[in-house]
């Protein structure tokens, strides 16, 4: 299956005129990885790597399939795009991380797009765990998540942006960021967001612009008890002082934002939430976890 990055919102107006390379000598990636538990074994059942990115697969054990995303291109930049397909069939599960952050370099014009639909069927486990996405100056960045799962399946969904280079002194001062995010379980939708930042908007104290912090964290827990989890979660992103957190539950989801001045603490908090919401029954990304 082939994604269609037609029925994504139309990107906003460059900032000034394009002057990308042309659609031919850019990055088309697409990348589809399908499991499914058979015979009490795991297998998989689909792969599919085509563009700038492959899948690694640290690990294959009874618990569960790791697939590590790797950029042999060494990041994207305007006009680029990524569709990923990723798929835990009935009983099955899967986990995806990537091998390093993924880096969205500046644009003349044209837009950075990235869809990812992900899907977990009945008693499967999905975990979408990637390193950071460091959004540099100038860019131009739109992202569609769209997430099927089924009434009992278990959903853990972490990541975490950094926007400008902080270390090196460069603030996201122009370029543009969307995200849509569509969560559905049983048929119903739970979870839509829509969010769209532009270059001058961190440098506002406004809780919309991100209260103008570099550093967001993200964390989405779907299953039927994840209401139980909540607490801890909570106590996670609390642990550090200097970060901003918020979560809530409803409809068997757990979502949580957090923002910080502070990447490493940051990162602690965000990981110590990642094991609160994984509490020892969802497999996380080693890579991940070692940092």
């Amino acid at each position: 299956m082939r994604l269609d990055f037609d029925s994504l919102p139309a990107p906003p107006p460059p900032d000034e005129p394009g002057n990308d390379l042309p659609a031919c000598l850019r990055v088309d990636a697409q990348l589809r990885l399908a499991v499914a538990r058979e015979a009490g074994r795991l297998r998989l059942t689909d792969r599919h790597e085509a563009g700038a990115f492959r899948f690694r697969m640290p690990r294959r054990t009874p618990d569960a399939i790791e697939a590590l995303m790797v950029n042999v291109a060494g990041g994207l930049a305007g006009g680029d795009r990524l569709a990923l397909v990723a798929e835990a069939g009935e009983g099955a599960s899967l986990v995806i991380g990537s091998a390093a952050a993924e880096r969205i370099y500046r644009s003349g014009g044209d837009t950075t797009r990235m869809k990812m639909s992900l899907k977990a069927e009945s008693r499967a486990q999905l975990c979408w765990l990637p390193a950071e996405t460091i959004i540099h100056k100038g860019a131009r960045l739109m992202r569609d998540f769209s997430i099927t799962l089924a009434p009992d399946s278990q959903l853990l969904l972490g990541e975490m942006v950094q926007i400008g280079r902080i270390a090196s002194g460069e603030r996201f001062t122009s370029g543009s960021w969307h995200d849509r995010w569509r969560l559905g379980i049983g048929g119903k939708l739970v979870l839509a967001e829509e969010f769209h930042l532009k270059g001058e908007e961190p440098r506002s104290g406004h809780p919309g612009a991100l209260a103008g912090q570099p550093f967001m964290a993200t964390l989405i827990l779907a299953m039927p008890d994840a209401g139980e989890r909540l607490a801890g979660i909570r106590e996670a992103f609390g642990s550090e002082p200097t970060v901003q957190a918020g979560a809530t539950s409803h409809s068997g989801l757990v979502f949580a934002r957090a923002l910080s001045s502070n990447d490493v603490a940051l990162r602690r908090a965000f990981l110590s939430a990642v094991r609160a919401a994984a509490g020892g029954d969802l497999p996380l990304s080693r890579l991940l976890m070692l940092q």
